[in-house]
Order: C-alpha cells, then sequence, then structure tokens
C-alpha cells in the first residue's frame, strides 16, 4: 500500500520527471468559420403544384384539339369514300338501266317478229281456205267441196293454234328476259353495296367506333356489359373505353374480349339481358332482305344466297 506520510529523509529525488496528465486540455481551440445556409428562392410547392394543373389543362387542351382535327381528318376520307362510292353505285346503275333498256329491245323485237309471222300464217291459211273453196266450186261435186272446205278450215285450226302457241312462247320468253335482268340489277345492287361497306369498314378505324358506339346506345337494362371486336381492334376498342361509358348512361364498365367471328368494322354487345349482333355482315344481311322484300320480282327470295358473292 502506498504511503500518504513519509518522514524526514524518507522522501528522495526521482532520477526522471514524471509529468502527470490534466483532467482538462487547455490548449486554444481553433474556431471553425461559420459556413451561411443558402436561402432557397426557387418555386414552392404549391408554384410546383399549379403549374403542373396548367401543363395537365394545357396537354388536356391539345389532346382535345388533336381529337377534333383527327375527326376531321376521319369524316374527309369518310366522305371521300362515299363519293366515290356514290359514283360507282351511279355508274353501274346506268349500266343496269342500259342492260335492261337492251333486254326490253330485244323482247320487243322478238315479240314483233312472232306477230308478223303469226299474221303471215293467217293469211296463208286464208288464201289456201278460199283457193280450196274455189277449187270445190269450181269442181262442181258436194263432196268434193265439203271434203276439201274441211280441210281447209282444219288447216286453218291448225295455223291459228300454231300461232297462239308461238305467241305464248315469246311472251313467256320476254316476261323471263325481263325478270333475269331486273334479277341482275337487283344482285348488283347488292354487290356494290357488300363492297362498299366492307371497304369502307377496313380502311376507316373509326368505322367500329360509331358502330359499338351506336350498339351501346342500344342497350337498356344498366349494367357492365362484353364487347366482342375483331382482333385488330382490340387494342383500339379498349382504348375508347372511357368515351364510350360517358357517351351511353346505362353502362357501368365495358370488359373487351376478341371475337374471329366478327368482322372489321363490327362488334357484339353481350348483356345480362341478351346479345346485340352489330356485325357488319349481319347488317347487311338485314339490309338485302328488306331490299329483296321490296323489290317487283317474284324469283328471288330473301333468303337466297346472294350474300356469297363477293
Amino acid at each position: 500500500m502506498a504511503k500518504a506520510v513519509f518522514r524526514p529523509g524518507e522522501a528522495k529525488e526521482l532520477e526522471k520527471k514524471m509529468v502527470l496528465p490534466l483532467f482538462k486540455d487547455y490548449t486554444p481551440v481553433e474556431e471553425e468559420p461559420e459556413v451561411e445556409e443558402e436561402v432557397y428562392d426557387g418555386p414552392t410547392v404549391e408554384d410546383l403544384k399549379k403549374e403542373a394543373e396548367e401543363f395537365k389543362a394545357q396537354w388536356e387542351q391539345e389532346k382535345l384539339q388533336m381529337q377534333n382535327e383527327a375527326q376531321l381528318q376521319a369524316d374527309a376520307i369518310i366522305k371521300k369514300a362515299e363519293d366515290a362510292a356514290f359514283e360507282e353505285v351511279q355508274r353501274q346503275t346506268n349500266s343496269a338501266a342500259e342492260i335492261k333498256a337492251n333486254a326490253e329491245n330485244e323482247a320487243n323485237q322478238i315479240l314483233s317478229k312472232a306477230r308478223a309471222e303469226a299474221e303471215q300464217i293467217v293469211a296463208e291459211a286464208e288464201a289456201k281456205r278460199e283457193q280450196l273453196e274455189s277449187a270445190a266450186h269450181q269442181n262442181g261435186y258436194e263432196a268434193g267441196y265439203k271434203e276439201g272446205y274441211d280441210s281447209g278450215v282444219a288447216e286453218v285450226n291448225r295455223l291459228v293454234e300454231r300461232m297462239h302457241k308461238m305467241v305464248e312462247s315469246v311472251m313467256q320468253r320476254r316476261e323471263e328476259i325481263l325478270s333475269e335482268t331486273e334479277s341482275q340489277i337487283v344482285e348488283l345492287v347488292i354487290l356494290m353495296a357488300r363492297k362498299v361497306i366492307k371497304i369502307l369498314s377496313e380502311s376507316q378505324k373509326n368505322v367500329v367506333m360509331a358502330n359499338t358506339l351506336a350498339a351501346l346506345k342500344k342497350v337498356k337494362a344498366r349494367g357492365k356489359v362484353t364487347l366482342r371486336v375483331n382482333l385488330e381492334e382490340v387494342k383500339l376498342t379498349s382504348a375508347h373505353i372511357q368515351e364510350f361509358i360517358q357517351h351511353v348512361e346505362n353502362i357501368e364498365a365495358i370488359k373487351v374480349l376478341e371475337d374471329s367471328s366478327v368482322e372489321k368494322g363490327g362488334c357484339i354487345v353481350e348483356t345480362d339481358f341478351g346479345a346485340i349482333d352489330a356485325r357488319i355482315s349481319s347488317q347487311l344481311t338485314e339490309l338485302e332482305n328488306k331490299i329483296l322484300e321490296v323489290s317487283p320480282l317474284k324469283t328471288i327470295k330473301p333468303q337466297d344466297n346472294l350474300t356469297s358473292a363477293e
């Protein structure tokens, strides 16, 4: 144990000096220069939020303008296609009218020729009858006169019957020619309508949009619907779901599916209460049936397969 109290002479001077460390460091400390904080003078959160809203509003306006311009271009393309289709229909109609006129002229010529031949046959029969009567009188024999008269009457009757059959045959042929011509005209009109509608539905993207919107407006019950379209138009239709919902009050949600039985430009709308068939082929069939219903032809029926012509 270390001594705390020493007697005289017990304390000895150390050969080496010892320096005890201080409990506190008194070395002067250099003061670090104060760094001035930069004051942020840029836009505030409110300014950034306001700028973002203004940018969004400007973008919506530009988007609307682009949509309007696209719609105007689409309308112009459709108008041009419709004008071209109308010119083609008018040209084909003129051609059909010319075909019908030629057929009527041909039928009238056949009828005139038959009438002339019939008149000639009657004239020849009358002349022969008079000749037989004259010969019978000249011979002076009552039996010969009667035989010649009866023979002449029989020949006249035979020729008259032949004339009637010829006239009936000519009239029947005339009706057949006119019927065939009118049938060709109706088929030509239907064929032109199919080709024009097919070209428009395949070349114009907004055909499926207009057709789909028209079909959705026929939905009466409120709820969800399934929209079946052509595979190539699934993406386009899906991108406009919200627009469809905004324009149709009864629709809550729309699910778009691809359907191989639906041609481009058409659609099928399915609801819990049934389906609305807005396919191009179905609408064409309905149009064809209406055309055939008002057609004066008796040889064509609505169920005839005219839709197979391409």
